[in-house]
């Protein structure tokens, strides 16, 4: 049951206040990581943070950025443009871009490639379902350049593109690209039909370009700590990243972001026992190298002192807020969640009038494996069915702030409750 204390503290939370932070960051823009809207995503996140009296520290990091200067989908048939985005890490075509033939491969096999001649040609894969199932191109990718093709289009479910990753999908950084990698562009459901319609006629010959910047930059990890009263070393983590794949990245991850912001603004009022640690990431998209790093160099104090971590990304999608109890990767064990967590966010959930969904993330999970690695308990709260996705439709105007109120009340009394058992 609710003590009165923790019933006051679920009224102080905003889902509106959550809401206005989102919309601060979706204004950025790009806010990938290292480009200059990380920069003024810090600078709002430290400006939140101070303005609550938080003490604030920073881990830098370097890692690789992604920039998509253009790209660009012509059938030369019919000279229609198609919309076009590239998935990030993919490699430029030649300059001026290629001119080449499509052609359709059924799952991007390597039977199927040895069924099909792609040699010289630019290949066709689709998207069956709004799974992702083809989200990490990387291995995808290397198959149809072994085969000899010369670029990629994937073909999205949805009226819109999106945005995938050219990365392999692996867990461990030294394997997050693979040897081979392909130029390639995401084209809407609508696209897809114009390119269907295309090999249909046999107008294959379309003119691809894609013209990106990959490069290291220098980031932070931002912390921000409200101290404890009797056992300050010892912390409560809740954490999100700020980074998106694609502007404006209202759901993914300002959602995430703006409620953290929201919880820090209560909780630092308060006077818990343990400590509260608000960790504000970056390069999320990706393998998650920004949490590795923080982790790796905090190894010793995190697996001593951070009793428990609580992930927040993606929180207003069409569906019901989901708990991740395993997580695959394909080059390690299946990662499991902590019941005893998750049965705390299940019980204080149930107790406010709310209700939380579990699930098992088939393509990897976010950035709470990386404190799991080290022996942090932690949990992810996860919304993973949004139809936006990383896509330019992903906006403020698509949040719904009765989620981000439900998840804060639900996040900020757990915490509360494991910093004062």
């Amino acid at each position: 049951m609710l003590s009165d204390f923790e019933v006051n503290l679920q009224r102080q939370i905003s889902g509106l206040k959550a809401l206005s932070n989102i919309s601060e960051l979706a204004k950025i823009g790009d806010r990938f990581m290292g480009t200059e809207g990380d920069k003024k995503a810090i600078e709002f996140v430290k400006r939140q943070f101070n303005s609550y009296g938080l003490e604030i520290k920073e881990i830098p990091f370097r890692a690789l950025s992604f920039k998509e200067e253009k790209s660009y989908l012509k059938i030369l048939a019919t000279g229609e443009e198609l919309e076009v985005i590239a998935p990030y890490f993919s490699p430029s075509t030649p300059p001026g871009g290629l001119e080449a033939d499509l052609v359709l491969v059924k799952e991007g096999t390597e039977e199927d490639y040895r069924r099909t001649d792609v040699r010289g040609k630019i290949v066709v894969l689709a998207e069956e379902t709004l799974g992702y199932s083809r989200f990490w191109l990387g291995t995808f990718a290397e198959k149809a350049a072994q085969a000899g093709a010369l670029g990629m289009i994937l073909i999205h479910p949805m009226p819109w593109p999106y945005r995938a990753s050219m990365e392999a999908g692996n867990s461990d950084l030294r394997n997050r690209f693979c040897k081979q990698k392909l130029p390639a562009v995401c084209v809407s459901a609508i696209g897809g039909f114009r390119v269907m319609h295309a090999l249909g006629k046999r107008e294959t010959k379309v003119r691809l370009e894609v013209k990106t910047r990959i490069e290291e930059k220098d980031s932070v990890i931002i912390s921000a700590f409200r101290w404890g009263t009797e056992n300050p070393k010892e912390r409560i983590g809740i954490l999100a990243h700020r980074d998106n794949g694609i502007a404006p990245g209202a759901n993914d991850n300002a959602s995430g972001s703006g409620t953290m912001l929201e919880i820090a603004r209560v909780l630092s009022q308060t006077k818990p026992k343990k400590s509260f640690e608000f960790i504000s990431t970056t390069a999320e998209e990706g393998t998650t190298p920004g949490a590795y790093t923080y982790c790796q160099v905090h190894k010793e104090d995190l697996t001593k002192n951070m009793k428990a971590l609580i992930d927040i990304d993606m929180l207003s999608g069409v569906g019901t807020i989901k708990q991740i109890e395993v997580g695959h990767w394909p080059d390690t064990e299946p990662i499991k969640h902590p019941d005893w967590l998750m049965r705390k966010v299940d019980d204080a959930a149930a107790e406010l009038g709310y209700g939380f969904g579990r699930m098992a993330a088939t393509w990897g999970v976010p950035e709470e494996g990386r404190f799991l690695e080290v022996g942090v308990p932690a949990i992810c709260l996860w919304g993973n069915d949004d139809p936006y996705y990383h896509s330019i439709h992903d906006a403020p105007d698509k949040i719904n702030p009765n989620n981000l109120k439900a998840a804060a009340d639900t996040v900020a009394i757990v915490a509360w409750r494991l910093a004062n058992e």
